[in-house]
């Protein structure tokens, strides 16, 4: 058997691991920035929407959106603050 294979359909690499072949997968090392709002989508996507949660998660994509949730939010907050100040 080998020790490494990639299959061409999904485009993932196996490794050999006994009798079995396990993915290899690498985890996005992107740092979170997000404050209370993306901590607040964060546990949103959690309890309502954990199929969402999980696939941004093992997409790699959860700490990008949580970060652009927290900025365009934090944005829209301080336009309104703005508009109340007036």
């Amino acid at each position: 058997m080998e020790k490494h294979i990639c299959d061409e359909k999904n485009g993932l690499s196996y490794t050999l691991c006994g009798d079995y072949y396990l993915p290899y997968l690498v985890l996005n090392e992107e740092e979170p920035t997000y404050g209370k709002y993306g901590m607040l989508r964060k546990q949103f996507l959690k309890e309502h929407r954990p199929i969402r949660y999980r696939n941004l998660l093992l997409s790699g994509k959860l700490t990008a959106h949580l970060n652009q949730i927290d900025q365009e939010v934090t944005e829209q907050v301080e336009v309104l603050m703005k508009q109340m100040a007036e």
